[in-house]
């Protein structure tokens, strides 16, 4: 999204400038021309590198589940109710609380108004709209069955905002903990610890090794923290730049899925991604390789769009999809055999719906599990760390004590 600068003359010939937000230059011309403006000249206002990089950033972001199961929710209910499709998304627009969605409804509006598909008008916003979410629009406007089709969005989107709200609770108490002890250690250490130093070596007492060692470290965090700074941004940039790489991002992937509990919860929701929009696809008319290259786009791991390029070329080839997922150790013996007994049943769709809902409730468990793990191995750790800095503080009083009885 870009700002637009304009000069133009309203309906009563006067001529006036201002700012507008667009996504390109034509949209912006006709956004003003729909306001009644002549428009005499419009460019691109200038923005500062910091304003491009945010302006950037968000534009590239997609939608949250959360904003497309309504918007598919609402589409469903209005395209089923007989209102026109302009006229529900008029009214979308109307009542969207997104800005980017607000407008890329709007333009959208008006493609369809001077005659393009609904399917091209929302290509227009790949950034915005997922390609499962294109592509069965597509499909549902060449059957007539877009209600039906919004309806199953609805639903996809609906469970992935569930999926990603639980991940979301299983991790938030660690993270609070976590901070909340980190903060505490930093002030016992640089600010408390050398108090008490202070006081013991005052009447005499000297402070044992691990107490020495906590102070030493402090002592070069504080005299070198321009050194330490500067190792540690080496170290995440360098981290950053190598996992932009193909081999580390297919490296970082590989490592997800072989974490002990974190490996399996990753693997639990991608295969529920693949099956319920596998699903979705297939039942919508989609052909199995279109399916399986939109899919493949939406598996954000490496190795499991490896897996899924094979399948796609062994099935343009005229094979079968269980054999070439039998060839990737990735999907698991039950996910390939209810396939297969879904493709000589001819039931692929409906055997793949009870696979997605099957690991749905394998990610509720999983979330359970590693929520379960997650609070006493934090705990553990921290109490380690505390321990460690309390004895550091405890055994310099012990001395104390030991030489004022002496």
């Amino acid at each position: 999204m870009g700002k637009f600068v304009y000069k133009a003359r309203n309906p009563r010939g006067k001529l006036v400038r201002g700012v507008v937000e667009s996504d390109s230059r034509e949209e912006a011309l006709a956004d003003l021309r729909v306001r009644g403006l002549q428009v005499t000249q419009i460019q691109a206002a200038p923005q500062s590198s910091l304003s491009q990089i945010v302006n950037r950033t968000a534009s590239r972001k997609p939608l949250k589940s959360k904003v497309l199961a309504l918007l598919a929710r609402q589409l469903a209910i209005q395209l089923e109710a007989g209102v026109s499709l302009i006229s529900s998304l008029q009214l979308l627009e109307e009542q969207s609380q997104d800005q980017r969605l607000t407008k890329a409804l709007y333009t959208i509006r008006l493609d369809i108004a001077s005659g393009s598909s609904f399917t091209s008008a929302i290509a227009k916003h790949r950034t915005l709209f997922p390609h499962e979410f294109i592509h069965l629009v597509e499909a549902g406007e060449l059957a007539g069955e877009l209600p039906t089709v919004f309806d199953h969005l609805a639903a996809y989107y609906e469970k992935m905002d569930e999926l990603q709200k639980k991940v979301s609770e299983a991790l938030m108490y660690p993270a609070i903990v976590g901070s909340v002890a980190v903060v505490m250690i930093f002030i016992l250490i640089y600010f408390i610890l050398p108090m008490l130093i202070t006081n013991f070596t005052a009447v005499g007492a000297q402070p044992p090794k691990i107490t020495q060692m906590v102070l030493d470290f402090r002592s070069f965090t504080v005299e070198y923290w321009y050194l330490v700074i500067g190792i540690l941004a080496a170290v995440i940039i360098a981290a950053s730049v190598y996992l932009r790489t193909e081999h580390g991002q297919y490296l970082k992937d590989k490592i997800s899925l072989r974490l002990p509990v974190v490996g399996n919860l990753r693997k639990m929701v991608v295969f529920s991604r693949f099956c319920r929009t596998m699903s979705i696809l297939l039942n919508s008319g989609i052909s199995m390789i279109k399916a399986l290259g939109v899919v493949e786009r939406l598996i954000g791991n490496r190795i499991v769009n490896q897996a899924l390029r094979d399948a796609r070329f062994a099935v343009e080839k005229g094979q079968g999809l269980t054999e070439p997922l039998k060839q990737h150790s990735v999907f698991p013996k039950m996910l390939v055999q209810m396939v297969a007994v879904g493709e000589e049943t001819g039931n692929l769709e409906k055997t793949l719906i009870h696979l997605s809902n099957y690991y749905d409730n394998e990610v509720n468990y999983a979330v359970s599990s590693l929520t379960k793990i997650l609070e006493p191995a934090v705990m553990l750790v921290l109490a380690v760390v505390v321990a460690f800095i309390v004895i550091s503080v405890y055994l310099p009083m012990m001395q104390m004590f030991s030489n004022i009885q002496f």
